[in-house]
């Protein structure tokens, strides 16, 4: 019998990368390291020349502190922010997700999932992706990963967009930005 699960495709910021993953057992082998949205498309084009297969975008940083949004680099991933929505939205437009088979997009930080403005995040990637979209509901730490990256073992640690509740308004928050941008 054939295994017919997605295999992840491993992209850390480099901040987490080394001390995530180090450690005594074999923790995420194949691991791309993108600083910024720039690197992150840098490597999806290299991806483009490997054999394609099913796959997640797992996505992998620590998450900012407030909003819990996940972070390549220093760029938060919040979809309110208009170049990280051009970012992504670009990704789409050029059709890349589908030709390198992703089938479902994965931030993985902690707690990607929880807040109000993560929640947001997650509906609004799914939306531009046209893919699930998943955070974290709780802090992701070495054991959670093996070999070949995020365990399926604990996908009940995950959160899919479309789970996630929109309190008030399209935008997912009260009055539909963060409190900072007013």
């Amino acid at each position: 019998m054939t295994d017919t699960l997605p295999v992840p495709l491993n992209v850390a910021s480099p901040d987490c990368a080394e001390d995530f993953f180090a450690g005594s057992a074999a923790r995420c082998v194949i691991l791309w390291r993108a600083a910024g949205l720039a690197e992150l498309r840098e490597v999806l084009d290299r991806c483009l020349d490997l054999p394609a297969r099913p796959s997640t975008l797992d996505l992998i940083g620590h998450s900012t502190r407030g909003h819990r949004l996940l972070r390549l680099g220093q760029t938060p991933i919040d979809m309110l922010d208009p170049q990280v929505s051009a970012f992504f939205r670009g990704l789409a437009q050029a059709g890349l997700l589908p030709r390198l088979q992703v089938t479902a997009v994965r931030l993985l930080g902690c707690e990607t999932a929880v807040t109000d403005a993560g929640q947001r995040t997650l509906r609004m990637l799914s939306q531009t992706l046209g893919l699930p979209v998943f955070g974290t509901r709780k802090p992701l730490l070495k054991s959670h990963s093996n070999s070949a990256g995020f365990d399926p073992a604990f996908a009940h640690l995950l959160t899919e967009a479309s789970a996630t509740r929109q309190p008030f308004g399209r935008a997912g928050s009260r009055h539909g930005r963060h409190p900072q941008d007013r």
